[in-house]
């Protein structure tokens, strides 16, 4: 067997390093790797390192080893989908993310001649995990700054972002828009006779119903105090108004647990289907038919629907 240099060997103890020849033969195997794969030197030398660790593409790394030692120059050796070439079990304790660690790669001509080649495992579990973690609060920041906080549905700002993004969406593949307004009846009574709390209460209940009662590719904002609106993707005129009614159905059957016994209430709906050129390509023009007709809603019986003209 060849004999590695082992002052090498020894300096990148911070590191794995494996020197395998082009028949994928491990002729050296530092140290670092022993410790952290439980696995010693004699017990790897001489053997075939994609039949020692079967999940490790052959053809690949034969592939770039070749490449390394026609060109001469170091090269980067990807390991994705897992990020390891080597499972080597990670020792995070506080937040494990990945089971085994995440690992960089990176080949280097050794002994050209010989055709050895060498590779530096590098450990960046620490940097993908924190990687992950800063994603993971980004979108928690963004969710926060599109998301009303009591209700956890959208806000105004994002409705109004959002819904740009439907106009086009809809011309492109000849979809319906249609927007739902509605809100509390009496809404002033409930917090008077019950209190704020329960108040709130009616609201965040009537938040999570609405959210139930449509698909994920609708919008559901809560534009403040008891006010909801509801942007329906890719439905009728007709099923908009029928979607309007179940939601007002069901609404009227809800009971709210309070200290003073259960309370019921009632949503009245303004409805209108977005129309390009009636309201001259805005969706806000929309918002509005359908505000009217909320308001005709609440001016007549209450606990019910009218569609804009």
């Amino acid at each position: 067997m060849l004999t590695i240099n082992q002052n090498i060997i020894s300096s990148t103890i911070n590191n794995g390093l494996i020197i395998l020849n082009e028949n994928l033969e491990i002729c050296a195997w530092n140290k670092w790797l022993e410790i952290r794969t439980h696995i010693k030197e004699e017990d790897v030398l001489g053997k075939n390192i994609c039949e020692e660790f079967d999940y490790i593409n052959e053809k690949k790394l034969k592939r770039k080893i070749n490449s390394v030692l026609v060109t001469k120059n170091p090269s980067f050796y990807s390991v994705d989908p897992h990020k390891y070439l080597i499972k080597i079990e990670s020792n995070s304790v506080v937040d494990k993310i990945f089971d085994y660690v995440q690992q960089d790669i990176t080949i280097i001509p050794y002994d050209v001649e010989k055709k050895l080649v060498c590779l530096y495992i590098y450990d960046n579990t620490e940097l993908h995990e924190s990687n992950i973690k800063l994603k993971a609060l980004n979108e928690t920041l963004k969710d926060l700054s599109n998301k009303d906080p009591m209700t956890n549905t959208y806000n105004r700002r994002y409705f109004s972002e959002i819904s740009q993004k439907y106009i086009t969406l809809s011309k492109r593949n000849n979809h319906n828009l249609s927007i739902l307004i509605l809100d509390i009846d009496y809404f002033k009574k409930i917090n008077d006779s019950h209190g704020h709390n329960v108040g709130d209460k009616v609201i965040i209940t009537l938040a999570d119903c609405l959210k139930s009662y449509v698909r994920e590719s609708d919008i559901v904002s809560r534009f403040g105090g008891e006010e909801f609106v509801i942007l329906l993707y890719d439905v009728s005129e007709k099923s908009a108004s029928q979607i309007a009614e179940n939601i007002r159905k069901n609404i009227e059957k809800l009971d709210i647990e309070t200290d003073e016994g259960n309370i019921n209430f009632t949503v009245s709906i303004g409805v209108a289907h977005y129309d390009e050129i009636r309201d001259d390509k805005n969706l806000d023009k929309t918002l509005t038919r359908a505000d009217h007709a909320l308001y005709e809603a609440k001016n007549s019986t209450r606990n019910t629907i009218r569609i804009a003209d």
